[in-house]
């Protein structure tokens, strides 16, 4: 026994310079994970999949309980930081990505504070009060980026402690997480859209699906020139199926979204992008898999993206009225769903996750039912945090905002013409409040039903 294991197995902590030769198959030793090593995944769980998420909606909204809940998130991540390096147990190979990505986290963080601090001490004289627009609109740019980077952080931790995406499994893995991260996103930000989004698409002349057919060609480039290694050990590589299948489907991404963006010009609606979802559903439900049960979770993950695509169809063609946007029917809400859905279950299909279950003893049905409960899970809490932004905004989904009623205007002027922090980039020079000056407007009755669709809240 050397002297690294030595010290591991009498609680000593964790070292960085365990030898290599432990792990030949995983990341991660046999060691059960330990209460201080969960006490640092819930803190940092809690910090960045929570706190940090809803101080960034109350500083968009320029609410005062801002400054108190990141100064919350703040310690919470310390203690997490510091818990980290004080485990015991399980421990983990030393260049692991959520190790070296963990210094991205730490100084966006301390970027984020130092700005925060500035900004708050109003000092305006000389050059600090020069540079302070910019670094006003860093703080606020850095302060959205740091959920994502907080969530990529947590992802690859979660990789971590189970050591998985490690040696031959490491491209596979990453493709999941990569591509089921991307519905996830794609889910969210249809959801904000939808709810929020409309002065953004209104004032620039754009539809949604303009812009998403530009990510579907970049994405596809990308794709196309990336999936097959043309030399391996300085020898022309051969091509397999997998090659085939991902080079192919990068090659009608790219062609999709340049007839997308053709079609969504001027503002214009198009199904392109949707048709495009169902097609890449077709494909991976047809994918060659080499695990038990992959195809069945697989075949779960075509149904649900199918259905975001077909739902988004109906949607367009059918539901949205271009002259009511600020009008949302329940049906719009199934596309963002079943995305985040297809997402988590498409993160939850690698061949290392599919064959823990088989150590488990957990069938596949059920692993698919937790998968599901999690989009569930960030769908309500996306939801919220923007349900949160409407009402501290007095935005015109809100309910609080005169109650089902608008101004006598078409429903596009009025949704054009609002003011909202979340599109604004202005500070407010006496803090963060939400008062102003409000006008007395003649009112009408805006909605479809009796009863307001926002009663439920």
């Amino acid at each position: 026994m050397d002297g690294h294991e030595h010290q591991h197995e009498n609680g000593m902590g964790h070292s960085h310079n365990l030898d290599p030769a432990l792990f030949d198959s995983s990341a991660a030793t046999n060691e059960p994970i330990g209460i201080i090593m969960t006490l640092h995944i819930g803190s940092m769980v809690l910090a960045f999949g929570i706190l940090y998420p809803l101080g960034l909606v109350l500083g968009l909204a320029k609410n005062r309980w801002h400054v108190p809940v990141q100064v919350l998130a703040s310690a919470v991540f310390v203690v997490g930081y510091f818990l980290a390096h004080a485990h015991n147990g399980r421990n983990y190979e030393p260049h692991i990505a959520h190790r070296w990505f963990a210094h991205i986290v730490v100084w966006s963080v301390i970027s984020q504070v130092a700005l925060g601090v500035y900004l708050k001490l109003h000092l305006e004289r000389g050059v600090l009060g020069k540079v302070r627009p910019l670094l006003t609109k860093i703080h606020k740019y850095l302060g959205a980026s740091i959920p994502v980077i907080g969530y990529t952080q947590i992802m690859l931790g979660v990789i971590a402690s189970l050591g998985f995406c490690y040696g031959d499994h490491q491209g596979q893995c990453l493709a999941h997480f990569i591509m089921g991260s991307s519905f996830v996103a794609y889910g969210v930000i249809m959801l904000l859209m939808l709810r929020v989004g409309s002065p953004l698409l209104i004032r620039n002349g754009k539809s949604q699906e303009w812009y998403d057919s530009w990510v579907i060609l970049a994405w596809g480039v990308v794709n196309t020139f990336t999936e097959h290694r043309q030399v391996v050990e300085f020898e022309q590589a051969d091509w397999n199926h997998g090659d085939y299948q991902h080079t192919s489907m990068g090659i009608i991404w790219w062609a999709a979204g340049i007839v997308g963006v053709v079609l969504s010009r001027n503002g214009k609606r198009s199904v392109i992008p949707s048709i495009l979802i169902i097609l890449t559903a077709a494909a991976f439900q047809g994918h060659a898999q080499h695990v038990a049960n992959s195809g069945t979770i697989h075949s779960y993950f075509g149904y649900m993206l199918a259905a975001g695509g077909l739902s988004r169809i109906v949607e367009i063609c059918f539901v949205w009225k271009e002259d009511e946007p600020t009008n949302i029917d329940p049906w719009q809400y199934l596309p963002p769903l079943t995305l985040i859905l297809a997402g988590l279950l498409f993160m939850g299909s690698t061949e290392e996750q599919l064959g823990y279950l088989a150590i488990l003893d957990i069938d596949v049905m059920s692993y698919i039912n937790i998968l599901l409960s999690f989009g569930f899970i960030v769908f309500v809490f996306a939801f919220s945090l923007i349900y949160l932004w409407e009402t501290l905004t007095n935005y015109p989904n809100s309910p609080q905002s005169n109650r089902g009623y608008t101004e006598v205007v078409n429903d596009r002027e009025t949704v054009l013409n609002t003011s909202s922090a979340f599109l604004d980039d202005e500070e407010d020079d006496d803090g963060f409040s939400n008062d102003g000056n409000l006008e007395a407007v003649e009112l009408k009755d805006t909605s479809r039903f009796a009863t307001p669709r926002n009663a439920m809240m």
